[in-house]
């Protein structure tokens, strides 16, 4: 009789565990909520800066900032030491992040009339962000900038 009372308590605790709901996913558009900082960047299929690396191509790459901490507010802090704020949307799909109305001391950034598109690669994390520009950027040498943010 013992045996059975363990086996059918057993199987409670197995079938409550096999029926629980799995914990609910942050939504991606509180995920990217955060300030993000340049682990890598490439262009051209040249990496042109590694955070963990040393003889970086854009060693000004360090002091790149977006920060989305505040939304719809954004905050761009460039590798050329430029800042510019705006407004950003993250699209239904969650598969593409467009800064909008961007301006700074000097206007908006070089070549992008204010607008910058970046397709979200793969899928954020609470410390990862990868973006690839949708359009070329005069900055980089016209070619698309592929981004490895991180949260720290």
């Amino acid at each position: 009789m013992k045996n059975v009372t363990k086996l059918t308590l057993l199987l409670f605790v197995l079938m409550t565990w096999a029926c629980s709901s799995p914990a609910p996913e942050t939504p991606v558009s509180e995920l990217i909520k955060k300030s993000w900082f340049a682990s890598s960047v490439q262009w051209d299929g040249v990496i042109q800066y590694s955070k963990s690396g040393s003889g970086n191509l854009v060693a000004g790459y360090s002091q790149y900032k977006l920060d989305l901490s505040a939304a719809p507010s954004v905050t761009l802090t460039e590798f050329d030491g430029n800042r510019f704020t705006g407004t950003f949307t993250l699209s239904s799909d969650n598969k593409k992040i467009t800064l909008n109305g961007l301006t700074g001391a000097n206007g908006a950034p070089t070549g992008t009339s204010g607008t910058i598109e970046f397709n979200v690669s793969g899928t954020p994390s609470a410390t990862t962000l990868s973006l690839e520009s949708t359009t070329p950027y005069i900055k980089a040498s016209n070619k698309k900038v592929s981004l490895s943010l991180v949260n720290p």
